[in-house]
């Protein structure tokens, strides 16, 4: 095993998954790049030319300008590939830019300095937001709800890296290139991403028999009549609200401390530098760990909670140092936990849904936020002279909301995958009803992918595949003047093949060989024939087998696949209680070999077995 496979195997990304998760987590990396430059110019050339108390103009004109702008990203989004619709992007965004710095190095903005600024700061607050939102989009398509949870934190955590290396680097470019000279790498930045968007794997989509329009009315009501969007939707909202309201006493107080473009820029630089740095240490360190831990809802939750504290001691002393801290500790979790607990949220939904609403949700509403927020500091500062430290009143109010809607979002997220778990696939009613599918089939679908489809056309092997089995322990070479047994325990596999084809009759002293000889792949076949010619006699050691947690794995997960073909209830009720089992192979064969017994007509469970499989899949899905 080389060093990649090994990083490979550290990070748990699996072989198939490699190129897809590698030019994920790079496009991220510049995604964020791209960001963090483009926000730290037009700050600092924002701020070195207008009052900190304009700022809710702009960011009003941002807010308002974004509805048809992503109006018109999200009907291109339903109508093509996005794919290929963030490549258009990327060409518009690049030309925008170009003609900005042809502009500013010919001197035409000279006169209009003002004016040049207020341009480069729309075409690249709106360019941003469609950007992140798009990179995701597509994202997005790759992954199933499991691997979503498992891989969208590596991921991400090469967007903290970006951020991290240009917040860095900002403190040395600024010293080198003037302001619009650093527009040209923002474009390099592009063309980057363009190739790694141009490398990735073609992605086979069902095609729709009727691709919707889709336009910003529809996707506003689209998410309104889902519950699961709605939630979602009010979380941005509230969250650009309460950012917008810490961005500006932020900005406030850098604008008191800083007086020059270059100084702003250089200070806006390293506090990206530094929150990508613990961004990036979260999302390696904790994001995956802890949203399988702790679930999709305390994830959500650690945002508001931190904003709540801060917001508390920004009240009482409002400082540089203060706000920095808190404003670093907001961007932090948004890069690291809540982003990717949000992009987790999305995976459930179905693909047509997503794309057609994502992009509003993601910015429009979260330019909305920004735009209420901007209305806020006008009202309370700009008009009516309150101190901004008062708009910590607000955070708070904000804070308790969010807290409450991620409880909300918790039970909700549960609510969509067993939705899309019932109504996946095409027909999936008729498909389930036609092969007897029951709650056990659905948690099938959750261990892999949402479609019941795979589940019901499944045959022969799982879908995962089965490893080489881990080396036996030695096996005392004596049968205890037993032949059978001594040639059941050589480690010659020809001399175990003929020893299983040589009788037809297996009592208990048997068993013990019979079990271990299943982590043999050549043998594995010709074990569970004669452990089913044992039959009834055989079913209780299996079951004891399967249920303990210290037995050979390599054993253990393969048990499943000899109880689907044959026991009683005692089997069946094994593998129900299997469902709960500290291993994830483990839950799974089970849950395959409970929907194997059900189409052979085998007995099933005498217990109420509803309860005990949705309990199976709530625990699954907060697994992470």
């Amino acid at each position: 095993m080389n060093l990649l496979q090994r990083l490979a195997t550290w990070l748990d990304v699996r072989p198939n998954e490699v190129r897809t998760v590698s030019l994920s987590f790079l496009g991220a990396f510049v995604v964020m790049a791209f960001l963090v430059l483009a926000r730290s110019l037009r700050e600092a050339l924002y701020l070195s030319a207008f009052d900190v108390r304009t700022l809710p103009y702009i960011t009003g004109a941002v807010a308002i300008l974004s509805i048809p702008t992503v109006g018109a990203f999200s009907k291109m989004l339903a109508r093509y590939s996005p794919k290929k619709v963030l490549v258009a992007l990327l060409f518009i965004l690049a030309s925008g830019l170009i003609a900005l710095w042809a502009l500013a190095v010919a001197g035409v903005f000279a006169e209009i300095r003002s004016t040049a600024i207020v341009a480069f700061y729309l075409w690249t607050a709106l360019g941003t937001l469609l950007l992140t939102s798009g990179f995701w989009v597509v994202t997005s398509e790759f992954f199933p709800v499991r691997g979503a949870k498992r891989l969208f934190g590596l991921i991400g955590s090469g967007g903290t890296a970006g951020a991290m290396v240009m917040g860095s680097l900002l403190i040395w470019l600024t010293r080198q290139f003037t302001p619009a000279w650093l527009q040209l790498l923002l474009v390099g930045l592009l063309v980057l991403f363009f190739c790694a968007l141009q490398l990735l794997p073609k992605i086979v989509v069902a095609s729709s028999a009727k691709q919707e329009k889709s336009s910003t009315l529809k996707s506003a009501a689209a998410v309104w009549k889902s519950p699961h969007l709605r939630t979602i939707g009010w979380i941005i909202f509230f969250v650009g609200v309460a950012t917008a309201l810490l961005d500006y006493q932020f900005k406030a107080l850098a604008q008191a401390s800083f007086d020059t473009p270059e100084r702003l820029t250089s200070f806006f630089g390293a506090f990206y530098g530094w929150t990508g740095a613990a961004a990036l240490f979260i999302q390696l360190a904790i994001v995956s760990r802890f949203l399988g831990w702790a679930g999709v809802a305390w994830t959500l939750a650690v945002l508001p909670l931190t904003l709540l504290l801060g917001s508390v001691g920004m009240l009482i002393i409002p400082s540089l140092i203060l706000v920095t801290a808190v404003r670093g500790a907001d961007a932090t979790l948004r890069k690291s936990l809540y982003r990717s607990a949000l992009e987790v949220l999305y995976v459930p939904v179905p693909s047509l849904l997503r794309r057609k609403t994502k992009t509003f949700i993601d910015s429009v509403l979260d330019a909305l936020g920004e735009g209420v927020g901007a209305a806020l500091i006008f009202l309370f500062v700009t008009l009516s002279g309150f101190s901004f430290r008062y708009l910590s009143l607000f955070i708070i109010g904000l804070s308790g909301v969010l807290l409450i809607l991620s409880r909300k979002m918790g039970r909700q997220y549960f609510s969509t995958v067993k939705e899309q778990l019932q109504l996946s696939g095409s027909d999936a009613r008729t498909l389930a009803a036609a092969a007897h599918l029951e709650g056990r089939d659905l948690l099938s679908g959750t261990f892999t992918r949402l479609d019941i489809q795979a589940l019901v056309d499944e045959g022969g092997e799982p879908l995962f595949g089965s490893p080489a089995a881990q080396p036996e322990s030695e096996a005392p070479q004596s049968g205890g003047g037993d032949p059978l047994l001594t040639r059941l325990r050589s480690p010659d596999l020809a001399t175990v093949a003929s020893a299983l084809e040589e009788t037809l009759t297996w009592d208990e002293r048997y068993l013990p060989e019979l079990s271990r000889l299943l982590a043999r792949d050549p043998l594995f076949d010709r074990v569970t024939l004669a452990l089913m010619t044992a039959g009834d006699l055989a079913v209780p050691y299996l079951t004891r087998v399967l249920a303990d947690e210290g037995a050979d794995f390599v054993i253990r997960r393969r048990v499943p696949r000899v109880l689907a073909r044959m026991g009683g209830v005692e089997a069946d009720d094994a593998l129900l209680d299997a469902l709960g089992a500290d291993r994830f192979e483990v839950r799974y064969r089970a849950a395959i070999a409970l929907v194997r017994r059900r189409r052979r007509g085998l007995p099933s469970s005498e217990r109420d077995e509803v309860p005990l499989v949705w309990g199976a899949i709530e625990s699954e899905v907060s697994r992470g």
